[in-house]
Parts: structure tokens; sequence; C-alpha cells
């Protein structure tokens, strides 16, 4: 049964009326009534008996109807899925993002998303660092990736989302928390604790350039995995750190101050989401769309 045959049938159950059928599915009569003997042939069955007073379904009419609308909706349901997809309303998308810092984004996003595209999947991977999700976007295991980089290669595009200020964290005990500014130069002497960093990691790139300017070499450097042991740390005055704004005001760290540095070169660090401009389809368009509406 194919699913002209099977709505052709439905309908003409529905009104009992070759007419009236005719007329919805929006047809002649004669085709109709041909469509109809052409299905219960195949069938080997009647599906209804016609008189010139009234047409009425046989037993194996009643028994074909659920049968005939499963058929029906599920075409329909085909068809929608296949316009969806074309859309971008349907299909898997993939996010990495690394730390503290990208958090409220991560998470606006994937509110945003699910109400503009509800039937879209949106898969959110953490990593330890931006870099690593820089990676997987261009060897392809990722869609997207949000994080604060340097350095973009060419064969990515970027959506700007969010500016963050690299602020320096403090134990509050500190003989500088007193201040809400504050010299690098000041810290020449402190120990510091750092985050691992590369040669495209934003952060600790900033930190050699700020260290630079006000003339001096970190004497002594710990590196932690993560900020929320960074803030542990330096809230137990074991140091000092170059942090992000967006960490101080995500992760609680009432023993820690933070304070703006007096360096003009510390201009905003951008925080942006970036996919390979060579893999773009539908899907990948609604989530851009998406983010563009939602930060640009």
């Amino acid at each position: 049964m194919e699913v002209t045959e099977a709505r052709a049938f439905i309908v003409l159950a529905e009104e009992l009326h070759f007419g009236r059928a005719a007329e919805r599915l929006q047809m002649g009569q004669p085709p109709l009534s041909r469509l109809i003997q052409r299905l219960e042939r195949s069938l080997g069955a009647q599906l209804f008996n016609r008189t010139s007073r009234q047409v009425e379904l046989t037993v194996a009419g009643k028994t074909l109807i659920e049968p005939a609308r499963d058929l029906v909706a599920a075409s329909e349901r085909a068809i929608e899925s296949v316009k969806s997809t074309i859309t971008g309303q349907i299909g898997t998308v993939s996010l990495g993002f690394a730390g503290a810092s990208s958090n409220a984004e991560v998470a606006a996003l994937a509110r945003e998303l699910a109400m503009r595209a509800p039937r879209l999947r949106f898969e959110v991977q953490s990593s330890q660092f931006a870099d690593d999700s820089l990676k997987k976007v261009l060897d392809q295991s990722l869609d997207f990736a949000i994080g604060l980089w340097e350095f973009l290669p060419s064969e990515l595009d970027a959506l700007h989302l969010s500016d963050d200020e690299a602020l320096i964290a403090l134990p509050k005990n500190h003989p500088q928390a007193k201040h809400d500014t504050i010299q690098m130069a000041k810290l020449a002497q402190d120990p510091w604790i750092n985050l691992p960093g590369g040669y495209n990691s934003a952060l600790q790139n900033r930190f050699r350039q700020l260290t630079l300017n006000a003339g001096f070499v970190p004497r002594r450097q710990q590196t932690v995995p993560d900020s929320w042991t960074v803030m542990l740390l330096v809230g137990l005055g074991m140091g000092a750190s170059l942090t992000l704004s967006s960490v101080a005001s995500s992760i609680p760290a009432d023993d820690v101050k933070f304070l703006q540095v007096e360096d003009p070169s510390n201009t905003p660090l951008p925080l942006r989401l970036v996919w390979r401009r060579d893999a773009l389809n539908p899907v990948l368009e609604t989530v851009i769309d998406t983010a563009t509406a939602l930060f640009g």
C-alpha cells in the first residue's frame, strides 16, 4: 500500500461518500474510484461495499484503518524530519569548553538553543585546557569550542561572545589587599600560583607580558590544574595569582581579594566561539545564528 493510496482510503473511510472524499483530496471522483480499486486489487480484498445510495466499510476495510493511519503518520514524520534537518532544527552538535571562564556563556547558549531548536541535540564536553577543545575542533571531533586563545588558526572562524579581564588574586591578609588596584612590580617578591599554560594560553601569555613590563621574573611558581585549586591556595596565603574576572564572579573565594592591574597593556581578553569554516552545515548555522543573536 502506497502513502497516496492510504491517504485516499482514510478520507473515504471518514466521509463514506466519493464526492465529499474527492473534494477533500482535491481530485475528481473517477481517479479516486480507480485509486481505491487499485488498492483493493493489490490487497486482494474488498474494502468498501458500494451501492447507488451509500458506501460502507467492509470488515477488511475497518481492519485497514489503523495501519493506513500509521503509514500516513510515518510518512509525515519522515518529511518533517528531512525538512527540519535541512533547516538545522534536527541533528547533533558538540561544543567543548574549559574551566569557569566560559560557564555562563555555555549555559546561556544551551538554554537559548533549547528554546529555539528543541529537537537539536546539544552535547557539551568540558576539558582542562582551552587548547584541548581548539585541537578537537581542528580535527573535527568537536563542532565548536568556547575559550580564550591568544591565536586562532586560519582554518577557523570565530564569534566574539564577551570580554574577560585579567585580575590579580591575593590573600585577604596580604599587605596590598587593602587596595583595589595594583602595580605588578609590587608583587615581584611574591610566590605565584598559576594554571598550566601553552603557547596559545591567553592568560599565561598575559602573565608573562605583565611581569616583563614590570621588570621581573617570578621567583617561585606553583602550577595547579584548575581555577578552583588556584583560589583555594591563594586564600590559604600560599601566593598570588593572575586570574580572570569570570573566575572571580563564579568561584566562591571569601579569603581572596581581587585587584585590577595598573598596566595599560592589560586590555580585555576576548572569549570566542570558534568552528571550522569548511565544516558548515544547517545544524551548525543554527548554533551560530543563535549565538550571534544572543551575544552579538
